[in-house]
């Protein structure tokens, strides 16, 4: 007896259930409806663990997008309504007292004709990114082999494709990261209070059943009527085209002073009756009652489109589900025979050759690769009004700077971060080269450092063909951007081998988005180092960059004998990277800690201590965090060991006599050690108890001994000494150094981190002894 097909409602609710489970699984982090107690032990395998760094990245980027909707609202208010407040140009949102009297009377009232036309306007161009963002970033030339599965089952092909449309409607990250924020900020300012997240996520749905609808009957169209290398080509341009709606839309939110303001004004009055305009008009209305009309209307529309769009699908799909440029394979003739002639020598080695062949023939990864920054660049000045400052940029030395890094590393993350995935099923022949697989991804390093230099160089030597005279200090700026680039296409192909998944079949799961966020991380950091006033410190960073660059490429030479298993991985122990990155996150954070503090009643020193005390209980959190989730193996241990305390006493001594002699050098007024005072007791916290458990626990329990893992202990302990004293300020650096020699060899000898905290803090309680009586 022949099974009945369950019900349509139940055959959609399955297939949306099937297509979120992917989803979880894709991200690492499967959601297991029947879990078995069933297991096998083996090889560990690869650990995914992407939805980690996704959620923790989900709130800032909520925060952030939010942020721009509310100033978007504010800064169409005030230039649409003319608010008289507003005429100080750039005072708004820095003048708490001009902001208020705005707020109150932009929510005390229904919003004007004008301000709905523009807000319209912005609700259209993001719904109109939640469209091209993801078939920008899908794959169009391969074969959407879900869809003619799907087709199979015993199910009729309208609740399919109804099922279809519903999963991408709830699966839209970059639309409704675009959509929800600016309809909650309408909410928010329509009066709703705390209910407008949950009304602007209603009505966010709605825009992105429509973009659902769209972009399904426009990724099915191309897919049946075009050939794979055709939809490559057309998919490059729809991935610069998703840029203007998303910074058109975005502008209103950075400055009063972009085109699209002009736009926005010009708005006919029928826009309001669009599926947008309806929906500020329902978020905007006074009451359920002046809400009916609308929202009936904009049920009434959706429906109607969606009804619409799906009898043109089916229209699509009447002749199957595999267009004839999907399979199609002809036998192309051979070229003729060219005439010889002279050819330029060949530059570069066979694999950079095969790797430029590849980047000539994708359209898709030469328009991301290096068209995206120019456009990104030039889209951000366009659109916000800012095209004009362009003489601010050639004033700031480290503005200049900063920008150039900025496109050489945005250059390399959509490049060398990506080499291993361009490789896809092919990766295997890596392996098959007369070359070692690191000697491959080393010289893939240094083309795309090359070609990524070529985006400062051209900047810098613009800039400086237009400034009247040179300056050391700009030119000191721009080497250090330049220095950075070589550094990070190393750090870019290490993360890539650890982000990269070139065997994985969803183009989602191809890269683990908790290295690209930690690779951007870095180079905000680096970034940041560049505005720095210090020429010290960016010296510094340098280092500690170049330092970074080493340890991860060592890492990642770990992985590669594992590269082609899908279900194994390298054991997880404590290696150098992880020192180095704990020590630019805990630096990052006492600067983030140090600028919300900024402005309270907490002294100086009170807030240095909190700030420092801070950064230092979170970074080793999270340390000890990813280590327990990753059962890493050579955790440093604290306690137990052997005589800690016996070794952390004899370091002290060593350590506290060379820098009483140190200081006793140098003339009072230019010691480098601060002077007990009547904040005393915060110095203490800092100087005995903060510095002595946070610095040792990162330079010597992570970075010396992951370091230990391949060098011997006299050299590790060197290093991560010298690492830890460029960090301090340089009339200090000698006496940091000894005390970080006399702190490795105490934790060497002991294995306690103990040993070290004890040797950091009985020196740094001596030494604000020694000023204290000096």
């Amino acid at each position: 007896m022949t099974p009945l097909p369950p019900p349509r409602w139940r055959a959609v609710w399955l297939l949306t259930r099937l297509r979120l489970q992917r989803l979880l699984n894709v991200s690492g982090k499967g959601f297991a409806w029947k879990k078995s107690s069933k297991s096998r032990p083996a090889t560990p395998g690869k650990k995914r663990a992407r939805w980690l760094p996704g959620a923790l990245l989900l709130l800032p980027m909520l925060f952030a997008f939010a942020s721009i909707a509310h100033h978007s609202i504010l800064n169409m208010h005030c230039l649409l309504d003319q608010v008289a407040a507003c005429q100080a140009r750039g005072s708004l949102h820095t003048d708490k007292h001009l902001l208020d009297p705005v707020i109150a009377q932009l929510m005390g009232q229904p919003f004007s004709a004008a301000l709905v036309g523009g807000l319209t306007l912005q609700l259209a161009l993001l719904w109109l990114v939640s469209v091209l963002l993801p078939l920008g970033m899908g794959e169009l030339s391969k074969p959407d082999c879900d869809l003619e599965w799907l087709i199979t089952l015993p199910v009729e092909k309208s609740t399919v494709l109804w099922a279809r449309v519903l999963e991408r409607t709830v699966v839209n990250p970059s639309g409704l990261l675009a959509l929800w924020p600016g309809t909650t900020m309408l909410a928010w300012y329509s009066g709703q209070g705390w209910l407008a997240p949950v009304s602007g996520l209603l009505a966010s749905l709605v825009l992105l059943a429509l973009a659902a609808m769209l972009r399904t009957l426009v990724d099915t169209g191309l897919r049946l009527s075009l050939t794979p290398s055709r939809l490559g080509n057309l998919q490059a341009l729809l991935s610069l085209a998703g840029l203007f709606p998303m910074y058109m839309g975005m502008s209103f939110g950075m400055g009063m002073g972009g085109f699209a303001y002009g736009w926005a004004a010009a708005m006919p009055a029928w826009s309001g009756w669009t599926p947008p305009g309806l929906l500020v008009r329902v978020l905007n209305a006074d009451g359920v009652a002046a809400a009916l009309l609308p929202a009936s209307l904009l049920l009434a529309q959706a429906a109607l489109l969606m009804l619409l769009g799906m009898a043109m699908l089916r229209r699509q799909l009447r002749h199957g589900v595999v267009g004839a440029g999907q399979r199609e394979g002809v036998r192309k003739r051979a070229p003729a025979a060219r005439p010889a002639r002279w050819r330029f020598p060949r530059l570069g080695t066979v694999i950079q050759r095969r790797e430029l062949t590849l980047l000539g023939r994708d359209r898709n990864f030469l328009v991301q690769t290096l068209l995206m920054p120019l456009l990104i660049l030039g889209g951000q000045a366009l659109f916000t009004g800012q095209a004009r400052d362009v003489q601010a940029l050639l004033a700031s030395p480290a503005l200049l700077a900063s920008t150039g890094f900025f496109l050489g590393s945005y250059v390399l993350m959509m490049s060398a971060f990506q080499t291993l995935n361009k490789e896809g099923g092919a990766l295997w022949l890596l392996y098959t080269f007369p070359v070692p697989v690191e000697q491959a991804l080393r010289q893939k390093a240094q083309l795309w450092a090359v070609l990524a230099l070529l985006y400062p160089l051209a900047l810098f030597g613009a800039a400086l063909a237009w400034l009247p005279a040179w300056e050391w200090q700009t030119m000191g700026l721009m080497l250090l951007a330049l220095a950075g680039i070589p550094l990070y296409a190393m750090i870019a192909v290490a993360l890539g081998v650890f982000a990269s998944d070139p065997l994985a079949t969803e183009a989602a799961a191809k890269v683990r988005p908790a290295h690209m966020y930690l690779y951007l991380l870095l180079t905000s950091l680096y970034i940041a180092a560049l505005a720095a006033g210090s020429l010290a410190q960016q010296l510094a960073f340098v280092v500690l960059t170049a330092a970074l660059s080493v340890a991860l490429w060592q890492k990642a030479r770990a992985a590669v004998p594992y590269l082609l298993d899908p279900g194994a991985s390298p054991p997880a122990t404590v290696s150098a990277a992880d020192g180095l990155i704990a020590a630019m996150l805990f630096f990052t954070l006492q600067t983030l800690a140090l600028l919300l503090l900024e402005g309270t009643d907490a002294m100086p020193l009170a807030q240095a201590a909190i700030a420092f005390g801070a950064a230092g209980t979170l970074t080793y959190g999270l340390a000890r965090l990813v280590y327990w989730r990753r059962r890493t193996t050579g955790g440093p241990r604290i306690g137990r060991g052997r005589q800690p305390w016996r070794r952390g006493g004899i370091g002290a001594l060593a350590a506290s006599a060379f820098g009483i002699g140190y200081a006793a050098l140098l003339p009072p007024a230019s010691s480098p050690l601060m002077h007990l005072n009547e904040n005393g007791i915060w110095l203490l916290a800092v100087g005995v108890l903060a510095a002595a458990l946070c610095e040792e626990f990162i330079f010597r329990g992570l970075l010396q001994g992951g370091l230990r893992r391949s060098l011997p202990a006299w050299q590790a302990i060197v290093i991560a000494a010298a690492l830890s004293a460029i960090v301090h300020p340089p009339a200090a650096m000698l006496p940091v150094f000894v005390l970080g020699l006399c702190a490795g060899h105490a934790y060497e000898r002991s294995g306690a981190l103990l040993a070290p905290m004890l040797t950091h803090a009985l020196c740094n309680a001596a030494m604000l002894g020694y000023q204290l009586n000096r």
